[in-house]
C-alpha cells in the first residue's frame, strides 16, 4: 500500500527533535562546567552530521519513493516520463549502474535526476533559489565538518566572512553554535527549523 510523502516529515520531525533533546541537553552541561568547550564542540560536529545526514536521506528516499510507486503526494502533479521495469533494476537505472551517487549540490544532482525521469521534476522543482542556496550552505558546513580539507574550509570561510563573528565562532562547530543578533536561537537550532521547512514543502 503506497504511503503518503507526508509521513516522511513526520519522520524527518521526530529525528530533529531528538537531536535537539541532546543538543539542549549537552548545551546544559557546558553550563554546569561538566563538560568542556571541546566536548561541546565534538556534540555540535556529530548532531549537525547527522541532522543533514537524514536531510539527505529523505531526499534520496523521497525520489525513488514517488518513482517506485511507494509514495504518493496529493499536493504535486506526478507524471513520470518512463516506466522502469523490474521495479528491483530501478536504483541501478537511475544510478547508471553505479553503487550510489550523490545527491547534492542539490541543483545539480537532485534536480537535474528528477527531471530525468519525472515531469518538471516535481516535487524537488517546488524549492526556491533561496532555499537551495540554503541547501547548498549547510552542505558547505557538512563538509567543512567532515573533511577539514584546505578547500572546504575555504568554502566555508567565503559563507560566513559577511558575518560579525566573534573569533571562536569563525570554525564550523562555533558558528553553529553562535547566535545572530536578535535571534535568540543558535544557528544549529535555524538550521533545524529551516531544514524542517524544507523537507515539509518537498512532502506535501
Amino acid at each position: 500500500m503506497p504511503k503518503l510523502t507526508r509521513n516522511l516529515h513526520q519522520l524527518f520531525e521526530s529525528q530533529v527533535q531528538s537531536i535537539e533533546s541532546t543538543r539542549s541537553k549537552m548545551e546544559l552541561l557546558f553550563l554546569t562546567s561538566q563538560i568542556n568547550n571541546s566536548d561541546i564542540e565534538h556534540v555540535y560536529a556529530g548532531l549537525f552530521m547527522e541532522l543533514f545526514t537524514n536531510f539527505e536521506a529523505l531526499v534520496e528516499e523521497l525520489f525513488f519513493g514517488i518513482l517506485s510507486g511507494a509514495l504518493y503526494t496529493r499536493t504535486y502533479p506526478i507524471v513520470k516520463i518512463s516506466k522502469i521495469t523490474p521495479i528491483t533494476e530501478l536504483k541501478s537505472v537511475v544510478f547508471g549502474g553505479k553503487p550510489y551517487e550523490n545527491w547534492l549540490p542539490y541543483k545539480e544532482h537532485t534536480l537535474k535526476r528528477a527531471k530525468r525521469f519525472v515531469n518538471n521534476g516535481e516535487p524537488f522543482c517546488q524549492l526556491t533559489t533561496a532555499q537551495i542556496e540554503k541547501i547548498t550552505n549547510y552542505h558547505s558546513i557538512r563538509n567543512a565538518i567532515a573533511h577539514k580539507s584546505e578547500n572546504s574550509l575555504n568554502i566555508f570561510n567565503r559563507l560566513i566572512l559577511p558575518l560579525p563573528l566573534l573569533p571562536s565562532e569563525k570554525t564550523p562547530t562555533g558558528y553553529l553554535r553562535s547566535k545572530p543578533s536578535g535571534s535568540g536561537l543558535t544557528q544549529f537550532e535555524i538550521a533545524e527549523i529551516e531544514l524542517k521547512i524544507l523537507t515539509l514543502k518537498l512532502c506535501q
